[in-house]
Formats: structure tokens, sequence, C-alpha cells
């Protein structure tokens, strides 16, 4: 998972003070305010792609989580 995709899911998550640790205080603000202007947006085409790639890194990051919380086999 990249960097990326983090930020978008903590932007994504509401989940502030870990993006303003991640980022800075002045990023985490500029990175949160373009994420709401995007998501208030999403039935304007003009943010369709972006909404888009930004599903996808959600998506990425889910299934990230998905993999590392599964136990290994038992077998021998």
């Amino acid at each position: 998972m990249g960097k990326m995709s983090w930020i978008s899911y903590l932007c994504e998550s509401g989940n502030e003070k870990e993006l303003i640790e991640f980022v800075g205080k002045g990023l985490a603000t500029e990175f949160l305010k373009a994420h709401n202007q995007m998501r208030d947006n999403k039935d304007n085409p003009a943010y369709d792609k972006l909404n888009e790639i930004h599903d996808e890194m959600q998506k990425e990051v889910k299934d990230e989580q998905v993999s590392s919380l599964r136990l290994p086999s038992k077998r021998k």
C-alpha cells in the first residue's frame, strides 16, 4: 500500500489526529479540505475520475487490512 492510499484512507475515515501525525497539521488540513470537496461533488462529472481513483485506494487499504488479519494455516 502506498502513502497516498493511507492518506486517502485517513481522510475517508475522518481520522484527523492520525493524519496530522502522518503529514503535519498544514497538509492534513489541506488534504481534508480537498477530500471533502471531492466527495461533496461526487455527482459532478469533473470529479468523477478523482472519486474513482479514491475509491480504488480505499479498496487497496481494506484489502491489505483483511490480508493482514488472515490466520496462518495449521497444515503440517
